[in-house]
């Protein structure tokens, strides 16, 4: 059984909009691709694939329903820490459709986080990849993932993204049921990061609080 996102051709089409006080955001997804699995000529509607007619068509439906669009793209070449040109072309198709946040995964590390605009004056949050939130890979920089952190407001002048940040966080990688889990970089200590098993590891053995420290701050 191929399992997916939506389970029917009407969950394809819906736009999930979540609502708070007379505050709605909408959400969309959308994926590069399924990591070589083939999606089924005859549910070809379970997976959200980065497609421009799609997207288009969704974001302009949101934007009538919702206050503010985020779009949660699967994108990017893993392992590397810049956007790359097809991160740069999806950015540039959001921004032009007046989606207002996009906060992308797949890389398994860090990428910068900017704000864009448009000769319009819309702006447009991007967070490019939030990396690992916890893993079991092999490399220190798979360690240190993070967290999108916006504040979002509605007020008489619209709505729009008052602040944001970036919390990072590492994985405690230890061997065992239960052993393995995540820590914010603000609370790691050096200790901790000298008992984490990617330590033993041929490509771990730089890992320390340092070195996630330094690696946050470079991206």
């Amino acid at each position: 059984t191929v399992l997916g996102i939506n389970e029917t051709e009407e969950d394809y089409e819906n736009i999930y909009v979540y609502e708070k006080e007379g505050f709605k955001i909408a959400f969309l997804n959308y994926t590069y691709g399924t990591n070589g699995i083939p999606i089924p000529d005859s549910k070809p509607y379970i997976v959200n694939m980065l497609d421009k007619d799609k997207i288009t068509a969704d974001v302009t439906k949101a934007k009538q329903l919702a206050d503010m669009v985020i779009v949660l793209p699967h994108w990017g070449t893993e392992y590397v820490y810049t956007p790359d040109s097809n991160q740069n072309y999806w950015t540039q198709l959001f921004l032009s459709l007046g989606v207002d946040v996009v906060i992308g995964t797949h890389p398994h590390v860090l990428e910068p986080v900017e704000g864009v605009s448009d000769t319009k004056g819309h702006e447009m949050l991007v967070y490019y990849s939030l990396g690992n939130f916890v893993s079991n890979q092999d490399h220190s920089p798979r360690m240190l993932g993070a967290m999108a952190k916006v504040t979002m407001v509605k007020d008489d002048s619209g709505a729009y993204v008052k602040s944001y940040s970036v919390v990072p966080l590492v994985t405690q990688k230890l061997f065992g049921k239960g052993q393995i889990t995540t820590y914010k970089l603000s609370d790691y200590t050096q200790t901790l990061a000298s008992q984490n098993a990617i330590r033993r590891d041929e490509n771990g053995a730089d890992f320390s609080l340092s070195f996630c420290q330094n690696l946050a701050q470079q991206v």
